[in-house]
């Protein structure tokens, strides 16, 4: 069962509105819709028992867009971070910045990799019940950041189509994490987003495990980023946090099969971040 709720003061100015009448369901909501000049917001829980309900933000490009209900990407976080965390924020606002105006629906979860699993499982029936058919959507993208990214690979059913693993945490001292990832089933379609900087994820392990994967998959090396996508200035972190949003967007619209490599970097005399591939 999905509930509107107010969105977080901290996040964007709210806006009333009043009943919404989706077009593939005859079901009214009281629901308040948030918007800055880049982005659109709707917050909403998810029953979740029998713990507390789910936080989810469900961001697009416009309010108008936050009338359909069928999101291009299903999102969580690491273990140390929440909704509105800057790697959060800054992937999310490059996600829905795209002409093609991608969804994309964010849910808050705890440090427990068991329970996240759980909670997607969650979020995945009730975006079911949300379309107004009763019946899970037949392709769905799954994806998270670090312990969400392997969260979301154990998440991952028949019907997945696509998985976003940004900062997918490799391997530890002792552990290297491998095996969920060689357990994929051909039919997915895998991106990586990995820093060159990140002590999770050494770049030459990646690439042995991607050789021995049965899926196709993609890779984003993020020049000069650590674990969290923070760069050198700080002040590329936003510009490049952003970037990565859309270059994933970007993916989940076109899998360029004979493009499977590409990087993202901060260029501090332009200010700006760049994307070859």
């Amino acid at each position: 069962m999905v509930h509107d709720e107010k969105t977080a003061p901290d996040v964007v100015e709210s806006i009333p509105k009043g009943p919404l009448r989706r077009p593939d369901d005859t079901k009214h909501l009281n629901v308040d819709i948030s918007q800055d000049p880049s982005m659109a917001q709707r917050s909403l829980v998810i029953d979740f028992h029998p713990k507390a309900p789910i936080e989810c933000l469900y961001s697009a490009k416009s309010i108008g867009d936050l009338h359909c209900t069928k999101p291009d990407l299903i999102f969580t976080h690491g273990a140390g971070g929440t909704l509105h965390s800057e790697a959060m924020t800054n992937f999310t606002h490059g996600f829905v910045s795209l002409a093609s105006r991608p969804k994309i629906f964010c849910f808050k979860g705890n440090i427990n990799l068991k329970s996240r699993v759980n909670m997607f499982a969650a979020v995945i029936e009730s975006r079911g019940e949300h379309n107004g058919h009763g019946v899970k959507t037949s392709a769905i993208s799954l994806g998270g950041r670090s312990m969400g990214a392997r969260a979301a690979v154990m998440a991952a059913t028949k019907d997945t189509t696509h998985l976003v693993l940004v900062s997918y945490p490799l391997h530890t001292n002792n552990e290297v994490r491998d095996e969920i990832l060689l357990d994929l089933p051909q039919s997915i379609k895998v991106i990586f987003v990995s820093g060159d900087h990140d002590s999770m994820c050494d770049l030459d392990r990646l690439e042995a495990v991607r050789r021995k994967m049965k899926c196709k998959t993609w890779r984003v090396v993020v020049r000069n980023a650590d674990h969290g996508m923070n760069v050198k200035p700080k002040a590329g972190t936003q510009d490049v946090g952003r970037k990565i949003g859309e270059v994933v967007a970007h993916w989940l619209g076109n899998c360029n099969e004979e493009l499977s490599e590409g990087k993202v970097l901060w260029d501090p005399e332009a200010e700006i971040s760049q994307w070859s591939g």
